[in-house]
């Protein structure tokens, strides 16, 4: 944002507007010196660049080459995403990392804004017979849980899933990741990590 000073001083404001084809014809110039015989866009041309990417670079950008609408969420061309309502249905997701087994610091984050828990279960976090006490009081059917359990992927997901079932939570309402992903897991340790349950 371009704030202007109260004397109502413009930068630049004093130079006369310089058309694009005067640059052009100067560009044009100085290629006619480097043996290359070109006039006006092709000129440009001349000094733009191709990327990797199939993309090309031009030489000059002013305030014409605006950049397209974007358009809304859910319509085309999509690059605000494919649905009206946005990526995060409800707002956006603050999650906590949580290591510890202490119930009392889940329940205060989540009373105090977040809106999700991530908890790392296994070994360095908490131990999986602990879930139950640790998400005690929470509301399963609002918090989203993501694990993170490394090597115990497995049984800490089948302790979620159990929790979920006992408390009553139908399964298109619990929310949250299960965390498996022993290829991620054996890439980033060398070590296998047990299975995730099966789910329907």
């Amino acid at each position: 944002m371009t704030v202007l000073p109260d004397d109502g001083l413009e930068l630049a404001g004093e130079f006369p507007d310089v058309p694009h084809e005067q640059w052009q014809r100067l560009v044009a110039g100085v290629l006619r010196k480097s043996g290359k015989d070109v006039e006006g866009a092709e000129a440009e041309e001349a000094l733009s660049t191709a990327l990797e990417d199939g993309l090309r670079t031009r030489p000059l950008y002013t305030s014409h080459d605006a950049a397209p609408e974007p358009g809304l969420p859910g319509f085309a061309p999509f690059v605000r995403g494919g649905r009206a309502e946005g990526n995060t249905v409800g707002g956006w997701d603050v999650r906590q990392r949580h290591t510890t087994a202490d119930r009392d610091a889940v329940l205060a984050d989540l009373e105090n804004g977040v809106s999700s828990l991530w908890l790392t279960v296994g070994d360095g976090g908490i131990p999986v017979a602990e879930l139950g006490r640790v998400l005690d009081g929470v509301y399963l059917d609002l918090a989203p849980v993501a694990l993170d359990a490394g090597r115990e992927t497995g049984s800490a997901a089948r302790e979620l899933l159990r929790l979920y079932e006992e408390r009553g939570v139908a399964r298109d309402a619990a929310r949250g990741s299960l965390g498996a992903d022993p290829l991620g897991y054996e890439a980033r340790t060398g070590q296998r990590g047990d299975a995730a349950p099966a789910t329907e």
